[in-house]
C-alpha cells in the first residue's frame, strides 16, 4: 500500500508536513496556494514511497506552484536524473513562485492550467513519487 507524500508549502510545516494520503488532500493543498497569500504560492513535495538518501534526506523533490489570477501553475520534478519542467511554449522569459517567502525562478518554462496542476500533482503522489506521465517534461532550462 502507497504512502502518499508529505508537503511544506506554510512555516508551521516545517515542523509537521503536510500529510498528502488523498485526493481530497492534494485539493486542499492546491486550493491553499489558490487562496493563499502570493509570497507563498508554491509547495514543496516528498514521497513517501521512495527510498531516501543514506542520509535520510529525499532523493527527489516535487514542486506544484499556482498563480490564481492566471488561473495557471508551474510543476517541477528533480532526482538524481535530472530537473524537469513541463515541455512546450513559455510565454514569459522568467517566473517566479514563492516557496515559504523565498523566490524559486523558472527561466523559460511554461505554466500548465491548474486542473492540470491537481492532474499531475495526485499523479506523483499515488504513484509511489514516479516522474508524472500525464505531462511531457523538458530538462529545466537555466
Amino acid at each position: 500500500m502507497l504512502k502518499g507524500a508529505e508537503a511544506v508549502f506554510k512555516e508551521e510545516h516545517l515542523e509537521k508536513p503536510f500529510p498528502l494520503d488523498s485526493e481530497d488532500a492534494v485539493d486542499l493543498l492546491i486550493d491553499a496556494l489558490i487562496a493563499g497569500h502570493p509570497s507563498r504560492n508554491m509547495a514543496q513535495i516528498f514521497s513517501l514511497d521512495r527510498t531516501p538518501l543514506v542520509s535520510g534526506d529525499p532523493d527527489h523533490e516535487f514542486l506544484v506552484g499556482v498563480d490564481p489570477d492566471a488561473q495557471v501553475g508551474i510543476v517541477g520534478f528533480a532526482d538524481a536524473e535530472g530537473s524537469y519542467v513541463p515541455s512546450g511554449v513559455t510565454e514569459r522569459e522568467e517566473l517566479t513562485y514563492m516557496l515559504l517567502t523565498y523566490p524559486r525562478n523558472f527561466l523559460e518554462s511554461p505554466e500548465i492550467p491548474i486542473d492540470l496542476v491537481r492532474r499531475v500533482t495526485k499523479e506523483f503522489v499515488f504513484s509511489g513519487g514516479l516522474r508524472p506521465t500525464c505531462i511531457e517534461w523538458q530538462e529545466e532550462p537555466y
